[in-house]
């Protein structure tokens, strides 16, 4: 009997490691413009946001059960997520409903679509009201995929850390520290356990668990800006040498809906992750 396939839709550092990680249980198709992908995925060079190719022309594409798509936008501009999340999701969906009708569909969103601004918790059940014109288009993105006929689930990650991603640390040693006196809730979760919590899902549906139309992909320990850059100080020996007022908006992202499927993170907290980074310099 032939293997149902994963397509993985967009092959940057996230995505990759998703296709790298999901090889071990399926083979693996991915989609993306560039040429680059890991050892062992069958790539289709292809626009995703254009008609997407037919079966005779990638036979490639028969049996994928499961596509995770999972897309960069080419910049911070409206237009640009609308090209990668909206105009992806009207061709992946036509597609599908003619191909694949059955096929589950994993969104990567952020969880940027919530609004909550004064160090709330939020969770799943939470209202979107996103602030910003770049996740309005998400939140559009993602009711266009709930409200179609194509089973779907959409996964919101918080800020995303990980090798080569070292914001905190070029924030650490600019050697400022932070004035505000209420906390500013920062909410984030390594890559790898990112990409782990993505394939955990994934396996779950495929051996008849029920998976819900909603996570959040973040660690358990959403942390104050203030503690993160502290930590960070010490650890890097740094002295701040100055005092910043930000006036910026947090929350506090709850993850407990996946923490119940029995996913166990690798880096529970920036500490963890931090660390190892730190590690490895």
């Amino acid at each position: 009997m032939t293997q149902a396939k994963i397509g993985v839709v967009g092959m940057g550092d996230l995505g990759g490691r998703i296709a790298q990680l999901g090889m071990a249980s399926a083979p693996v198709v991915g989609m993306r413009r560039g040429s680059g992908a890991p050892h062992g995925v069958t790539l289709i060079q292809h626009d995703a946001s254009t008609p997407w190719p037919t079966l005779f022309d990638q036979p490639e594409l028969e049996m994928v059960a499961d596509w995770v798509l999972c897309l960069s936008p080419g910049g911070r501009t409206v237009d640009a997520y609308r090209q990668a999340y909206t105009q992806v999701a009207e061709q992946a969906l036509s597609w599908l409903q003619k191909v694949a009708p059955q096929a589950h569909v994993w969104l990567i969103s952020s969880t940027s679509v919530y609004g909550e601004a004064q160090g709330d918790w939020v969770d799943e059940s939470t209202i979107t009201r996103p602030e910003t014109p770049t996740a309005k288009v998400l939140v559009e993105a993602e009711q266009l995929w709930l409200t179609s006929p194509q089973p779907c689930t959409i996964l919101r990650p918080a800020g995303l850390y990980g090798p080569g991603r070292e914001y905190m640390f070029r924030q650490a040693r600019e050697g400022f520290q932070i004035a505000d006196a209420d906390p500013i809730y920062t909410n984030r979760i390594h890559i790898d356990d990112a990409a782990r919590a993505v394939v955990h899902l994934l396996k779950r549906r495929r051996t008849g668990e029920r998976v819900a139309d909603c996570y959040n992909l973040t660690d358990n320990a959403p942390a104050a800006l203030q503690e993160v850059l502290h930590w960070l100080h010490q650890r890097l020996g740094i002295t701040p040498h100055e005092s910043r007022q930000l006036e910026r908006s947090s929350k506090r992202i709850a993850a407990q809906r996946l923490a119940d499927t029995g996913f166990t993170w690798h880096y529970p907290s920036f500490r963890e992750g931090y660390s190892m980074m730190l590690a490895t310099e």
